[in-house]
């Protein structure tokens, strides 16, 4: 049982989710740098369960075109979400967001990721929007 001395404050349990997804953003900007640099055709079955067929014939037209410059690219992408969420907590959370509802396209599986994701994000995101027009403690 909880009792208000054994709750989370509510700063900390935002600050953890914000840096939970900060965690994530930059390990997956890492992994994928990984894999460009050194198995760049590792990409070529990750659309084939794609939800649509022009996903999948994007994914592989484009993408597999030039997977190591694409692969480089989501990882900078990436990494721009990871600073995004620690110095504009607002965009970086649309950016998670976007992200992630994009990942939805690849197929069901990604929704087992994506909507426990989304559902950390949206309520995260809506919580720095409100942050955002609280006016400063003293002005």
């Amino acid at each position: 049982m909880t009792t208000p001395d054994t709750q989370v404050p509510a700063a900390t349990a935002w600050r953890a989710i914000q840096w939970g997804f900060v965690a994530l953003f930059g390990s997956g900007a890492a992994v994928h740098t990984f894999l460009a640099l050194s198995t760049p055709d590792s990409y070529d079955g990750f659309a084939d369960a794609a939800l649509f067929d022009w996903t999948h014939d994007a994914w592989q037209q484009i993408f597999m075109a030039h997977p190591t410059a694409w692969a480089l690219l989501l990882a900078a992408a990436e990494l721009t979400i990871a600073v995004l969420l620690v110095k504009s907590p607002r965009i970086g959370y649309v950016a998670v967001i976007i992200f992630h509802l994009a990942l939805m396209l690849f197929g069901w599986g990604f929704w087992l990721w994506s909507v426990p994701a989304l559902a950390f994000a949206v309520p995260a995101a809506i919580h720095a929007f409100h942050e955002q027009r609280r006016p400063a403690l003293g002005a």
